[in-house]
């Protein structure tokens, strides 16, 4: 009898050290599995958030300002001719600076003091939006009040010959104004739509590289659209793009990448391209 008592227990003993040999494995797997599929979970965070960085992860968040500050640095300004070939380049006179009779009377090309301290100074405002036009890939869409900045129009003569698609709404009535860059700009190719209203069409708004739109651009020559390069930006205020603008007024710019302002700005502007179509009477 004590025999079989023993073997009994040895044979207990031994269903248990089975059983815990076999829990331990199976919590062994389980614990190679979840910490395996957290290894991979972590694999991707970082593949997508680190090394697949987009152009849109570094939003852009700005304000250009223009005040009684704009014109603090206008004597500082130096506008220089191109030299005559005998010698070094001459200063222009005074009376060609920013300032006559205490007015803005010209502004000074962006490219002239690239190093001005003046935080609202007017040429490196324009110069801001010169180089964010120059960076657009895909389109370019434009609600203009007033557009009379020289610059500002030959920054988007060059997207044009980039190939950029460029699209305008302006008022009906200031799209013929003294100095108008629209009236240029239709004249390279660029459609131009406006509300045939008395109700003015006063937004100052730009979109570039509009995502929607980009996608419709790019669809026509059989191409996606990459985000990871490409960075839909809004530039929004109370500014025309002329030279009192500019030079002489209390306005403001915000420059925006993020997604929702860009999503919002792009919905208004292809709703407003859609109203404004021309008609024909039946």
């Amino acid at each position: 009898m004590k025999v079989q008592k023993k073997d009994k227990i040895q044979i207990k003993m031994l269903e248990n050290r089975v059983l815990r040999y076999t829990l331990y494995s199976l919590t062994t797997s389980i614990s190679a599995v979840f910490l395996s599929e957290i290894v991979y979970r972590g694999y991707l965070y970082v593949r997508e958030n680190l090394w697949r960085r987009d152009a849109s992860d570094d939003e852009i968040a700005e304000v250009i300002w223009t005040n009684e500050l704009t014109q603090s640095c206008a004597g500082g300004h130096v506008l220089k001719t191109q030299s005559d070939g005998k010698g070094p380049t001459q200063p222009e006179s005074p009376t060609n600076g920013m300032i006559e009779n205490g007015h803005v009377a010209k502004l000074p090309s962006p490219s002239v003091s690239p190093t001005c301290q003046n935080r609202f100074c007017a040429a490196k405002n324009v110069g801001r939006l010169i180089a964010l036009i120059d960076q657009a890939r895909y389109t370019i869409d434009l609600a203009m009040y007033t557009f009379t900045s020289y610059d500002l129009s030959q920054a988007f003569l060059r997207a044009i010959r980039r190939g950029v698609s460029v699209r305008i709404i302006s008022d009906n009535e200031m799209v013929y104004s003294s100095g108008s860059q629209i009236i240029t700009l239709t004249k390279a190719g660029v459609p131009v739509r406006c509300p045939l209203t008395t109700m003015l069409m006063h937004h100052k708004f730009c979109l570039l590289d509009g995502p929607k739109r980009a996608r419709l651009v790019l669809a026509n020559i059989n191409k996606t659209y990459d985000t990871k390069t490409v960075k839909g930006v809004v530039m929004s205020g109370s500014l025309n793009w002329t030279m009192q603008g500019f030079g002489g007024n209390w306005e403001n710019i915000v420059i925006s990448s993020n997604k929702q302002l860009v999503e919002q700005f792009e919905e208004e502007f292809q709703r407003m391209w859609l109203a404004f179509a021309p008609r024909t009477s039946t």
